[in-house]
């Protein structure tokens, strides 16, 4: 049952927002259960899975994580021995990120229960829903890049 007022509840961005929290916290309790990770160490891995080496403002780019939370996320993924680090062009600002053997291990392991966790989710949707959703999301995610104030 939701408590939030009707008329807020109108607003498109309490309505993600409310939704972006149900979903991260549910997958972030699974993965945690599943491989003792926090959600921003696995959505950094599934990014490095997916694209391969990336420098932190790389991932910073693609998953919009705080400078910050990258930087404390990444130490903590290096000392795991999820990610490892490799110099580009010797400059320390070059640095790109990579999977480890283990990264990769437990990044195939937690995909199967994401791509389960998604199936889950669209199970309700047509395929033309699906389209419609991706395509709404899609043309959401543009008018907020080209919002200015």
């Amino acid at each position: 049952m939701s408590v939030v007022d009707p008329q807020l509840q109108s607003l498109i961005t309490v309505k993600l927002n409310v939704v972006n929290v149900k979903m991260s916290r549910q997958i972030g309790q699974a993965v945690q259960k599943l491989a003792n990770l926090r959600l921003p160490e696995w959505r950094i891995l599934a990014l490095l899975a997916s694209a391969g080496a990336l420098s932190q403002a790389d991932i910073r780019n693609q998953i919009g994580m705080d400078k910050g939370q990258i930087s404390r996320t990444v130490k903590n993924m290096l000392a795991n021995d999820l990610i490892s680090n490799e110099f580009d062009s010797g400059k320390a600002r070059n640095i790109r990120l990579n999977l480890t053997e283990k990264g990769q291990e437990i990044h195939q392991r937690v995909d199967v229960m994401m791509e389960h966790r998604n199936k889950q989710l669209l199970g309700s949707f047509s395929e033309d829903q699906k389209l419609s959703l991706f395509g709404s999301l899609d043309r959401l995610e543009k008018s907020v890049d080209d919002w200015s104030m």
